[in-house]
């Protein structure tokens, strides 16, 4: 995009951390303009509110006037939402029926995780994302476009209490299977760097993944060693096999509830080698975008102290 194509682009969640991660990047390009959608205004970081190239729109996940207006005029709308399945499934399908009939022509779907492309159709009930749903909902539109950005584990929230893993009291990680399967990590905001130059790229529709990392639990223990100075115990909850039972039980007992079953979930795929996107570089994105500068496990763990590591996927977005 060149400094006199102005473009507008439409965030939905913006009140997101993730989301905000992404307005700091497109923030940097003088003529981008920004339009948000949220449920509460009087939330939201004074930046946003009063940012001359930032507009907020509020209203619910179902509101469709609401919704129209906020799509309107945008050249593409990127869904930040993390929520209930039922926000995750028919909020996005009130957002991609906006767009299709305001003819904005490229949605970015609330996807952000691994390969959910490779999970087989028989246990895609175990990924905590209908990702295949707004795939197949997007395929029926005749104007608006799918693009779908696929990021792994962000290392934010790997090391704080989300996933349930690191133990910041007695400097513990927990782990499924053998220890030495790999996890696959992006922090937040070069993920949400991919996704604003993905955002002002025109011709940018399809599946797109991006990886900074692959580290396994005993790897991570051996960074952290060196960066720290301080040892990483390690504790195994059990095999691959283990978890996948844990993760049903806990699918079939609470069913479309993933606050319950989430983190489980997201282990499960992260780690069992099914849904990996970068165990072939050739298969990644990354050199799409050169402006887009990579942090590696070991750099991310350098720029937080010890006490702040659990704590970092706080400090992110705007104040």
């Amino acid at each position: 995009m060149t400094s006199s194509e102005a473009k507008t682009i439409g965030i939905a969640g913006i009140s997101g951390k993730f989301a905000q991660c992404i307005i700091k990047s497109l923030l940097l390009y003088p003529s981008v303009h920004i339009k948000g959608y949220c449920r509460n205004a009087s939330k939201l970081p004074t930046i946003l509110t009063t940012h001359p190239r930032i507009k907020i729109l509020t209203g619910s996940y179902d509101d469709i006037t609401s919704i129209q207006n906020f799509v309107s005029g945008t050249s593409v709308v990127i869904c930040c939402y993390f929520a209930s399945t039922e926000v995750m499934a028919n909020g996005q399908k009130y957002l991609i029926n906006a767009c299709e009939a305001a003819k904005v022509l490229r949605y970015i779907a609330g996807d952000f995780s691994v390969d959910h492309t490779l999970i087989p159709s028989s246990r895609i009930h175990l990924f905590p994302k209908p990702t295949t749903k707004i795939i197949e909902y997007l395929s029926t539109k005749k104007s608006v476009k799918g693009v779908h950005i696929l990021n792994g584990a962000l290392m934010e929230t790997f090391w704080a209490e989300f996933f349930q893993l690191y133990d910041s009291s007695s400097q513990t990680l927990s782990y499924w299977g053998t220890g030495d399967e790999k996890w696959e990590f992006t922090t937040y905001q070069t993920a949400a760097d991919y996704t604003a130059a993905v955002a002002l790229d025109e011709n940018a529709v399809g599946i797109f993944r991006f990886l900074e990392d692959r580290k396994s639990p005993r790897e991570l223990q051996s960074i952290f060693q060196t960066v720290y100075s301080s040892p990483l115990h390690l504790k195994s909850h059990g095999s691959l096999l283990d978890l996948e039972q844990k993760l049903q039980e806990a699918v079939n007992t609470h069913g479309e509830d993933t606050s319950q079953w989430g983190a489980l979930g997201f282990a499960f795929w992260c780690t069992n080698g099914k849904a990996y996107l970068g165990e072939d570089s050739s298969n990644l994105d990354n050199s799409k975008y050169p402006q887009v500068k990579n942090v590696t496990m070991e750099q991310f763990l350098k720029r937080h102290t010890l006490q702040e590591l659990p704590l970092a996927d706080q400090s992110l977005g705007f104040e």
